[in-house]
Formats: C-alpha cells, structure tokens, sequence
C-alpha cells in the first residue's frame, strides 16, 4: 500500500512539472507569435527597395551598375 501512495505521488509530481513546462511552452509560443510576419514583410522590403533602386535610375535616365543579385530561395 506504501509503495502504491509513493507512485501516486511521484505522478502527481511529474504531472504538475509538465503543467507547469506546458505553460511555458504557451507563453513562449505568444511570444513567438508577432515574429512569424517578419520574414514575409523583409522580403517585401527587399523587393521594393529593389525596384525604387531601378525607378531612381531609369528617372535619372542611365542604366544602374551591372552586378549580380543573390537569389533568395
């Protein structure tokens, strides 16, 4: 009967210890939440500035510099 009561509250123990990595886990995820947008909106930027780049050069009616542009997956 002992044995059963020790094993009862080893569970209860480790049953409160993953609640409580559980929690922290969601508090991480929330927190984690407002970065998933960025890469999407960097990309973005890159792409405009890309083209404000070649807009300010056919307005100055020359060609830009010849170099080559990383590709991004």
């Amino acid at each position: 009967m002992a044995e059963l009561q020790l094993q009862e509250k080893q569970f209860d123990l480790l049953l409160r210890e993953l609640e409580r990595i559980g929690n922290q886990l969601e508090l991480i995820e929330r927190r984690l939440e407002p970065l998933d947008a960025l890469a999407p909106a960097l990309m973005e930027l890159s792409r405009l500035s890309a083209s404000i780049e070649s807009l300010a050069y056919a307005a100055l009616g020359r060609e830009g510099p010849a170099v080559r542009r990383r590709r991004r997956a």
